[in-house]
């Protein structure tokens, strides 16, 4: 009974799934890019110059979401918010932008040319690198960090991260906290960061980027550093990743 109940919620998700097509027309702009279909922060597709792709989206699916490799690493993002549960049946086409790309939702007279003159995306791998977005999300703290822009810093964090610095009594957790820290931080305008080596682990939602950095700073009219190490730790969140966990401390001289 218990199985039978099992398949029949299986069967019944199914079958309120959206089907989605994805088409990317043939253009000049981006030949070489690989496109991302995300779901749930996951590549569940990809599309290449010319594809199109057709996939089951389940129902509870807010956006259509494209990540677009950056050439520093890292992915840009596109979203186009979409009701999958009134349109059990959808179809978009996707053009190349300077940032990622322009999602349009067509109706199914519309999409039939768009899709006549793309070919079905073939059986191969999704070549989606995570990797990658951890890699970019630690750049973006640094660039933060080195702008002196204490909102910036905030807002990378997730509201019940903790951030724990050698240099206080106990850690600091939550956005409010986090902010409070940067706020003092900010303060001290000479200060720089450069990273040093680097280990990035990605499992599953969570990444682990950990390794030495340099601080830089002017003091009385001289230039001193502090070599530290650090290790954040991020959590996908709807497919941003956002630190949870930050470590840093001084390395003994």
């Amino acid at each position: 009974m218990r199985l039978f109940a099992a398949l029949a919620l299986c069967a019944c998700a199914a079958a309120n799934a959206a089907e989605v097509t994805v088409v990317r027309p043939k253009s000049i702009i981006a030949d070489d890019w690989t496109f991302y279909i995300m779901v749930d922060g996951r590549p569940v597709s990809d599309v290449r110059n010319g594809e199109r792709a057709t996939l089951q989206v389940p129902p509870e699916t807010s956006a259509l979401v494209i990540h677009c490799p950056k050439a520093t690493g890292g992915y840009d993002e596109s979203h186009l918010a979409y009701d999958f549960r009134a349109n059990t049946k959808a179809f978009f086409m996707i053009s190349p932008t300077a940032d990622c790309v322009r999602i349009q939702a067509l109706d199914a007279a519309s999409a039939a040319p768009v899709v006549r003159d793309s070919i079905q995306r073939g059986n191969r791998r999704i070549d989606y690198d995570p990797g990658k977005v951890a890699l970019a999300a630690t750049s973006a703290w640094l660039d933060a960090f080195n702008s002196r822009d204490a909102a910036r810093m905030a807002s990378l964090y997730d509201g019940e991260a903790f951030l724990t610095d050698a240099s206080e009594a106990k850690p600091r957790i939550g956005a409010a906290a986090i902010a409070d820290y940067y706020q003092t931080m900010a303060k001290r305008s000479t200060q720089r960061a450069a990273l040093g080596e680097r280990s990035i682990r990605v499992l599953g939602d969570t990444a682990i980027d950990s390794g030495t950095l340099t601080l830089f700073e002017m003091r009385d009219g001289q230039a001193t550093t502090m070599p530290s190490r650090y290790s954040l730790t991020y959590r996908n969140r709807g497919g941003r990743w956002m630190i949870v966990d930050h470590q840093s401390s001084p390395v003994p001289r």
